[in-house]
């Protein structure tokens, strides 16, 4: 916030006690919260009698909706000698500690963007209580717990040109046409003056000296978002809904706009384009779009700035599930874990991924030129530590999975005790597992255990007898773990029967 022209604001700041805010629509604002006071300085020699008057009857107006009441100034009078200047002081009674103008200058974007729309969605009711043509800077908006609430003034018209030159900060909220004076102010003029501030919460002006804010204003040269120098995050600039609602400024602080005015409309846009700057849900949008590469890309862009554990665990399961890319998904779990080994998703996901059938044909053709072990260790500790990191309840429902890697890894005696440990988990042989039937009497056969291998299918195949009967499981399931269980025996048979010729 740039303090105007040579007002000497450390040391009037020092005389109200208070500290400086902004530039308003007329003078310049201070705020001394704990004292619920907020002060407009207007130099005495641009108001009249008659604006003295009015605002001294405004001190007795009844506060509407919104609206912070206008009380008479402190012991010192309406007008005061601050800093060696004669200044009107118009006081408003009003506890809040921040203004739209510190909001816009907020670090996060969405605080910025949720402190705008908070203000527009309270402008209809500041027309009806006051009348359009307000013009509201920054700097004349509060922000409380309860909603935006406006430092009201009459409705005097635009500022004259030596405030414009003192505080040249207000002529990127004047339409252009109002800074030249050619037309009444209106509604139209109000929501441009918002309309900027929403701009501003998505970028900086590059010009903003005042003779240059000048020029552009008589040349009817507006700011746009497309000069704006950003203050958005790189992955922001990508995301459709903030993309289009910063078209929507540009086009609303372009060229003049005379006629109905939709402020619900403009609140609309911005809110959808703030709820897009939750990386979560921006990924999230993209994907449930039908867009899983371009979700993975803007998730991938989110990770340069901020590798937040909730958008890695996202672009995992968006790798494997939506783009068979699951060694993707694994360096990227890799990653959730590091920045919070606490907690489960993570783990969760990791053994969701080795489940993944892709997964076993990219590890054969990586094994396939690796020089050592090294890779399928990794693989091993990885698996490892997620399955011991689930609670309980997470660890039965990968163990199909746990029990297939254990296979893989050729530990087919320690696959077989840890299937039996999880089939018999509530003290009795929990035979509608069917995964785990399965993995169990493929132990017992690659053990040589076939007579054992047979009892395991056969209770498996009353198991799916069973169900069908009932209805208890998905049909595609049983003729699934069916087909499954046939291959099985059938690879049994055929051992037996190779092992006949070669006797």
């Amino acid at each position: 916030m740039t303090a105007p022209g040579d007002e000497p604001v450390q040391l009037i700041a020092q005389e109200l006690d208070a500290e400086y805010v902004g530039v308003g629509r007329r003078g310049t604002l201070y705020r001394a919260p704990a004292r619920r006071r907020w002060y407009r300085l207007i130099p005495r020699a641009e108001l009249s009698a008659d604006h003295r008057d009015e605002l001294k009857r405004w001190q007795h107006r009844p506060a509407g909706a919104g609206l912070a009441p206008v009380v008479p100034a402190d012991t010192a009078g309406d007008q005061q000698r601050l800093g060696g200047r004669w200044y009107q002081v118009v006081c408003y009674e009003t506890g809040a500690w921040r203004g739209l103008a510190d909001a816009i200058a907020d670090p996060d974007p969405a605080r910025r963007v949720d402190a705008v729309v908070a203000a527009l969605r309270a402008l209809p009711g500041w027309w009806e209580s006051l009348g359009p043509g307000m013009v509201p800077m920054p700097a004349d908006i509060t922000v409380t717990d309860d909603g935006p609430e406006l430092l009201p003034l009459p409705l005097w018209g635009a500022p004259s040109f030596t405030e414009l030159l003192s505080g040249p900060e207000r002529v990127l909220h004047l339409a252009p046409d109002v800074a030249r004076g050619q037309t009444a102010v209106g509604r139209e003029d109000d929501l441009f003056a918002l309309a900027v501030a929403a701009l501003r919460s998505f970028g900086t002006s590059p010009d903003a000296d005042a003779e240059r804010l000048l020029h552009r204003a008589a040349c009817a040269v507006p700011p746009s978002g497309e000069r704006l120098d950003g203050r958005l995050p790189v992955w922001m600039r990508r995301v459709g809904p903030i993309r289009a609602v910063l078209d929507d400024l540009c086009e609303l602080t372009t060229a003049p706009r005379r006629g109905d005015v939709d402020v619900t409309w403009l609140a609309d846009r911005l809110q959808r384009a703030r709820d897009a700057m939750d990386p979560l849900a921006a990924v999230r949008a993209l994907r449930n779009a039908g867009e899983p590469d371009q979700a993975l890309s803007l998730a991938r862009a989110v990770l340069v700035d901020d590798p937040q554990y909730d958008v890695l665990v996202l672009a995992a399961t968006i790798a494997y599930q939506d783009n068979a890319a699951p060694l993707e998904a694994l360096t990227l779990l890799d990653r959730a874990v590091e920045a919070d080994p606490e907690r489960v998703e993570a783990y969760d996901e990791q053994m969701s991924v080795i489940a993944f059938g892709e997964l076993w044909t990219m590890v054969l053709s990586v094994l396939s030129d690796a020089i050592d072990d090294s890779f399928t260790r990794r693989l091993d500790t990885t698996v490892q530590t997620a399955f011991h990191r689930l609670p309980h309840a997470l660890r039965s429902k990968h163990s199909p999975a746990m029990a297939s890697h254990l296979i893989r890894q050729g530990k087919v005696r320690e696959a077989n005790a840890f299937v039996h440990q999880w089939l018999h988990d509530g003290g009795t042989l929990t035979w509608w597992r069917f995964d785990l039937m399965l993995a169990y009497a493929s132990t017992f056969w690659l053990l040589g255990r076939r007579r054992e291998a047979i009892e395991v299918g056969e209770v498996l195949r009353q198991g799916l007898k069973r169900v069908r009967h009932n209805g208890s499981v998905e049909t595609a399931a049983i003729d699934l773990y069916e087909l499954l269980l046939m291959q099985l025996e059938e690879e049994m048979r055929h051992a037996d029967e190779f092992g006949e010729e070669q006797r």
